[in-house]
């Protein structure tokens, strides 16, 4: 059974009864349910999910088993989505009539970054005089940013938990940006045609909090507080709750990625990054399938 990589549910659903028809093959091929951002579907570089997706070509020279060679890969997610957008009850109710209508192994999601950055940052900021990280940091604590995103979250939680109670899902914190202020450089030749069409290439944070934060290395400062943040007010809550024991957890990518040329702008990485930050991913997403269907 080949990999799939599709947002088209009718091929989806064609795939998979094809596949509940060979029981011998059902039983060993991993079946994952992908909810996102960008960073399972940027199109500019193999993203996060695309390196489960897909066998790298040193995986295949050393001949380790990759989820894309054998996993079937329900993909909805859409660069650009917020969290609070994602998780609301008319888009949970549309995933949750696709979920309980397969048996998901494992459920990824990638939400969360774009609810701190873009218009939220202009609006928390706009009419402010210099502060120091700490200071605009505290401003976005203010807010109740953190909580309005850990109650989408848990909206999204309780209802897979009551669909599904057994299958885990694993999120995952992002990574601290290493290149404040710069946009995607998009051309023919990293995205095709569609380069001419795209707009929403950054960045995302700077030009919003550089008023505020005029340095580069106050604005990275501010960005690794929000990531923090981020993990300490919202999935380590989550993971920590009695009522999601056993079906919640995190993969904390914090500090994987150091180097600014790791980075493709100031919120993806490049396809390298990404590889890197999805052996983290992977070896989680790994200890949650049924033994049977685990890659060694």
């Amino acid at each position: 059974m080949p990999s799939t990589i599709t947002t088209q549910r009718g091929e989806f659903r064609r795939i998979y009864r094809a596949l509940q028809r060979k029981p011998d093959l059902a039983v060993r091929t991993p079946v994952f349910f992908c909810e996102g951002d960008s960073w399972f579907s940027t199109p500019l570089a193999m993203n996060l999910l695309d390196w489960l997706v897909f066998p790298t070509p040193e995986d295949e020279e050393r001949g380790v088993p990759q989820f894309g060679a054998g996993g079937l890969f329900f993909r909805t997610e859409k660069s650009g989505d917020l969290a609070i957008d994602i998780f609301s009850e008319r888009r949970i109710a549309d995933l949750v009539d696709w979920y309980e209508g397969f048996e998901f192994d494992v459920v990824l999601i990638s939400a969360g970054g774009n609810d701190f950055v873009a218009d939220f940052l202009r609006g928390v900021f706009a009419g402010q005089s210099p502060m120091t990280p700490e200071q605009a940091f505290a401003r976005v604590v203010r807010s109740r940013r953190f909580e309005e995103v850990r109650g989408a979250y848990q909206r999204f939680l309780r209802a897979f938990k009551r669909t599904r109670p057994n299958t885990p899902i694993l999120a995952h914190t992002y990574d601290y940006p290493q290149r404040m202020g710069e946009p995607a450089q998009l051309t023919v030749a990293n995205l095709g045609a569609a380069a001419l069409l795209r707009d929403n290439i950054g960045p995302w944070i700077a030009p919003h909090v550089d008023h505020v934060l005029p340095q580069i290395a106050q604005q990275k400062r501010f960005a690794a507080l929000l990531i923090d943040g981020f993990h300490d007010n919202v999935l380590q809550p989550l993971a920590a709750r009695a009522e999601f024991a056993g079906l919640f957890t995190f993969v904390d990518l914090r500090g994987t990625l150091r180097q600014a040329d790791a980075w493709f702008d100031e919120m993806h990485p490049t396809g390298a990054g990404f590889h890197a930050l999805s052996l983290k991913l992977r070896r989680a997403a790994n200890a949650l399938l049924p033994p049977a269907k685990r890659r060694t």
